[in-house]
């Protein structure tokens, strides 16, 4: 993504997908001559004579100068000052040429020839499926210098040989009976081309129609007698008599000849968008700014990490809904499990077949082993452009054989805990929605006639639900499924500490749910005893701020003891930082510890140790 200039078709640019507009015919003139010879030098005097051409005009190389100025304004916002550079006598274009249509078409075809020739088939269709894919229309279509014309006609002369060396990679695949439309209209459009319709004639021999195939070389004849007054080549003639003869050499002959290629597969994954997403404006501008970045060689990774209910799920599916259309293979989703209640994470190895067979592999062909499986995948995105959303992830163990290597795909990560070891990765962390945002939330969920109705308790119910979008959704469900009581009614349960986390519940929603996962997640891992402890005394506790020299005398620890503890729980998101060496926690969560602490410690202090086996009540 980033900035991109696109040739092959009316010149146009984009940036990070939307398009930004190019007027002037100079401008556009001066920009394509650029692009054309990215990362090298074109000379003033090469600008002038192409794009000026005969004007004598003396100002001409000031009009130059003023014209570069110009497209340097409108480019470097995207790219960089340097976007346009001086160099000795002239100008450079200093953009990556995969970002311009015309070299990454040359890039792809190229790539595509090199898998053919290694008999990489999959391989190569899919690349030339993309090279071909960039084209639309005529190379420099509305222009009409000379210079500009000449690099139109090499541009499309490039485009029918890969065209039709993709047809002979498709006919050497026994995808004969598929390639004979699209050579009909190629013949169609270039009657003098012999290539296109010795490649139409075995196609059709192939097909069973090789009458059929002995008219095309009959017309082929006509046409060349008519428009060149010769005869067609040797090639065609010796194919016209195989056809007679029914050559066996003409045939598949061999199973392995019949390699199936690989049909596109555009997978649209995505969960359903939620109609009523509110703020969160700069998280979206900073994700969608994140996804359409790119770097060399590498996939852009953006990992959304947040407590449970704040809503990372909503942004990456909300924003990934507004992305989708700039990923042309594609979108892959996957929940990798980590936030749902009494459900076993995703093993790498289960999201990875998973992703194989919506990538088109065929269930019995997914790898039996986990780096079998991530090398195919690796393999299956490398010239793909996806986008792959990771939801609701464990640890970076869990995601790591899932991100794509293809340098044009990007990855969205949701979270608990900060996926901190995953190398080239950008991080945002989702904090609590702030009171006005929290209020439009609401207010788009129960909806405005309501509220206004009742102001008052409609604050009320937002003050209790602590900024968490998850706790606003469950209240406005709960609302719209009493039409007949009034909004007080469950802002006085809400008040209730008591009550609170009851209120919190409808249908399949539930705040108690979102906190026992992550303290399920917490009692699996090796530090979880000390920090399910910390996590229940931390319950009976009415002090807002906590640190390590407070736990350590509750429990008896050391401070360092205490300290690792808490640590621990706030990476689980089941604290939040109150500064250096302090510790809050939300009171939503301080009210499921209670509950907690008066299920599984005894004692008026609740000092009595807990087992290593104990399940959170939910």
């Amino acid at each position: 993504m980033g900035l991109e200039i696109n040739i092959l078709g009316p010149c146009e640019i984009a940036a990070n997908g939307e398009p930004a507009v190019l007027a002037g015919e100079r401008r556009v003139g001066v920009l394509t001559r650029l692009a054309l010879n990215a990362g090298q030098p074109v000379s003033s005097e090469q600008l002038l004579a192409q794009v000026w051409g005969d004007s004598t005009a003396t100002t001409a190389g000031k009009q130059l100068h003023i014209v570069v100025s110009k497209l340097r304004g409108l480019l470097a916002p995207h790219q960089g000052d340097d976007i346009i550079a001086t160099v000795s006598g002239g100008y450079q274009l200093n953009l990556p040429r995969e970002r311009i249509d015309v070299h990454l078409f040359s890039l792809l075809a190229g790539r595509a020839r090199d898998a053919k020739a290694q008999g990489e088939i999959e391989t190569a269709d899919g690349l030339f499926q993309r090279a071909l894919a960039l084209w639309r229309g005529d190379a420099l279509a509305g222009m009409t210098a000379s210079w500009a014309e000449a690099e139109s006609a090499r541009l499309e002369e490039e485009r029918l040989t890969t065209l039709e060396d993709h047809v002979d990679l498709r006919l050497a695949a026994g995808d004969h009976h598929a390639v004979v439309p699209v050579l009909t209209a190629h013949v169609e459009a270039h009657p003098l081309r012999e290539r296109p319709r010795a490649q139409l004639m075995l196609a059709l021999y192939r097909a069973s129609r090789p009458s059929e195939a002995l008219a095309v070389y009959r017309e082929t004849r006509r046409a060349m007698a008519d428009e060149l007054g010769v005869e067609p080549g040797s090639t065609l003639r010796r194919l016209q008599q195989a056809v007679l003869r029914r050559d066996p050499t003409l045939d598949l002959d061999t199973p392995a000849q019949r390699a199936t290629l690989g049909r596109p597969v555009i997978p649209t994954e995505l969960p359903a968008d939620i109609p009523a997403f509110t703020a969160r404006a700069t998280e979206i501008a900073w994700l969608r700014r994140t996804l359409t970045d790119t770097r060399p060689g590498l996939p852009a990774v953006a990992a959304v990490h947040g407590p449970g209910g704040v809503g990372t799920s909503a942004l990456a599916v909300h924003v990934a809904h507004a992305v989708a259309d700039r990923f042309a293979d594609g979108v892959l989703y996957v929940d990798m499990g980590a936030a749902t209640a009494g459900r076993r994470p995703l093993p790498p190895y289960e999201a990875l077949g998973r992703l194989l067979r919506s990538l088109g592999l065929d269930g019995a062909a997914v790898p039996s082993t986990l780096d079998e499986a991530a090398a195919r995948y690796r393999s299956l995105t490398s010239t793909r452009n996806l986008l792959v959303v990771l939801d609701n992830a464990l640890d970076a163990g869990q995601v790591r054989p899932l991100i794509p290597a293809g340098p044009a795909c990007a990855v969205i990560i949701t979270s608990r805990q900060i996926m901190a070891s995953l190398d080239s990765t950008s991080h945002l962390e989702l904090s609590r929605l702030d009171h006005a945002d929290a209020t439009a939330l609401f207010v788009r969920f129960a909806g405005p006639g309501r509220v206004h109705g009742e102001p008052e308790a409609a604050q009320q119910i937002v003050r209790q639900c602590g900024g968490l979008p998850l706790a606003l959704r469950i209240s406005a469900a709960r609302v719209a499924a009493r039409p007949d009581r009034a909004l007080s009614w469950l802002a006085d349960q809400l008040t209730d500490p008591d009550r609170r986390l009851d209120a919190l519940e409808h249908a399949d929603l539930a705040i108690r749910h979102s906190i026992a996962v992550s303290l399920q997640h917490l009692l699996r891992g090796p530090a979880g005893h000390d920090a399910s402890q910390a996590f229940l005394r931390l319950g009976s506790m009415e002090t807002p701020i906590h640190t390590a020299a407070g736990i350590s005398a509750l429990t008896g620890w050391p401070e360092r003891r205490a300290e690792a503890a808490l640590n621990h729980l706030l990476d689980a998101r089941l604290l939040e930082s109150a500064g250096p060496g302090r510790y809050r926690m939300h009171d939503l969560i301080r009210l499921y510890a209670r509950e907690q602490a008066a299920r599984h410690l005894s004692g008026p202090v609740h000092a009595a140790a807990i087992g290593p086996g104990w399940t959170p009540y939910f």
